[in-house]
């Protein structure tokens, strides 16, 4: 600790020492020129004093001249007069030369105050140089230990990513392993799905002859049940029913494409079901439709409604994969049936309000329970299905009642009139057309 404590000692005085030679040797010409003025200066002084007291002399041997003149009378006048002459003389040039000694001397006392000021003036930026000096020995300091703590910093810095280093070259031996035990449990899948779909196929395969077997029998049943049945008379509509040949009123129902009419089962009341979300309610007063509410709640386009036979309910299948049912009383929204994995192209209540079929995209046909809030599925490929249409497009809507269809647009939907006086078809312009012959 003492050698240190020596070193830094020597190593300021060096640098004293340096910066001492350094900044004197701009003022050594300075310097010495002081000196020597000052050594002229001493020498002038002295032989200005020395001046001096040989003028007081001079005086001296003036005044005992003149006195020994006035005493000595005539007789030595010629003799006197001259040798006071040569003193006179010799004190003129003694005054001369101490008139030119204080003008010299007074040319120095300048010279020496303007080499003073020079003095004080250089001495001035010596110490401000000082001054920087420090305060740059100072900012070295401040320098020096940023550097140690930016150095300890690197140090932690350089710690800490080893650190992260091993942990990621952890993690990377950890990640290479999951990838390959993931590739592994894909490659099971696969062979698991292959087995899978190979399995579906087969049975498919099965299914298959079995509803086509099914098939063959089902169509000699109705083909023998036609036959019989074409052997009947039968009249299909009631005697006061007739069939509409021209619009009697035509009006637009709503923003978008009519997807759906129906008929309530007492004729009163109809209602219509668009692609803008929305199902109205309207009224035949006199060959002319005044809406009586509008019914919300779907989240997408109404493909199918109904009655129940009490008319306080309405069901409406929607393209948001659900059925809605709303009270007519209070027009709202009752009941929610979700399930279908597929748009629900109709939907009908089953014999009383308690019960609902819906039909959808996803090949199933639903019965739900409201009380009990329960469903049964019926697909087309069981056993249970009755017979089996083949359309160029999608079934929209279903009635029982024979339909007329005259329209110059394609028609989306159509409705009888329980009484058999009107028809109601939907078309994609927006329209709802009101048939009749009344």
């Amino acid at each position: 600790m003492a050698s240190g404590d020596c070193k830094w000692k020597q190593d300021i005085y060096q640098k004293l020492k340096q910066r001492n030679k350094r900044e004197k040797l701009q003022f050594e010409g300075l310097i010495q020129s002081h000196t020597k003025l000052f050594d002229s200066s001493s020498a002038l002084k002295s032989e200005n004093v020395q001046l001096n007291v040989d003028t007081q002399r001079l005086k001296d041997e003036n005044l005992s001249l003149q006195l020994k003149l006035e005493g000595g009378g005539g007789g030595g006048s010629g003799g006197g007069g001259e040798k006071f002459q040569a003193l006179e003389q010799k004190l003129y040039k003694l005054q001369e030369e101490l008139t030119e000694f204080h003008r010299k001397r007074g040319e120095n006392a300048q010279q020496i105050i303007d080499l003073n000021t020079a003095l004080q003036e250089k001495e001035k930026e010596l110490q401000e140089k000082d001054g920087k000096l420090a305060d740059s020995a100072a900012n070295q300091n401040a320098l020096r230990s940023a550097i140690k703590n930016l150095e300890q910093t690197i140090l932690e810095l350089e710690a800490t990513n080893q650190m992260l280093k091993d942990e990621h070259t952890a993690l990377q031996l950890a990640f290479t392993a999951l990838e390959e035990k993931y590739k592994k449990v894909q490659e099971d899948n696969r062979e698991l799905v292959d087995r899978w779909m190979s399995q579906k196929s087969k049975d498919a395969d099965k299914l298959n002859d079995e509803n086509d077997y099914q098939l063959r029998r089902r169509q000699a049943k109705l083909q023998k049940e036609l036959a019989e049945a074409a052997k009947e008379n039968i009249n299909i509509l009631p005697e006061n029913a007739s069939i509409p040949t021209k619009a009697q009123y035509k009006f637009d129902a709503h923003d978008g494409e009519v997807n759906a009419v129906r008929w309530s089962p007492s004729g009163r009341l109809f209602a219509t079901g668009g692609a803008d979300r929305k199902i109205k309610i309207w009224e035949n007063i006199q060959g002319k439709c005044e809406c009586k509410g509008i019914l919300l709640g779907s989240n997408a386009g109404i493909m199918g409604l109904d009655f129940d036979l009490e008319e306080s309910l309405i069901l409406g299948a929607s393209n948001d994969f659900a059925s809605r049912v709303w009270s007519l009383q209070d027009q709202r929204l009752r009941h929610t049936l979700t399930g279908h994995s597929g748009k629900v192209m109709a939907a009908r209540f089953l014999g009383d309000a308690h019960k609902i079929v819906s039909g959808s995209h996803d090949r199933t046909l639903k019965i739900w329970d409201l009380t009990s809030r329960a469903f049964r599925f019926w697909d087309s490929r069981s056993d249970n299905s009755t017979n089996e249409i083949s359309l160029q497009g999608r079934i929209t809507s279903l009635d029982l009642s024979p339909v007329l269809v005259i329209s110059i647009h394609a028609v989306i939907a159509c409705s009888w009139h329980p009484v058999g006086s009107y028809v109601l078809s939907s078309e994609r312009q927006k329209k709802v057309i009101l048939w009749s012959d009344i």
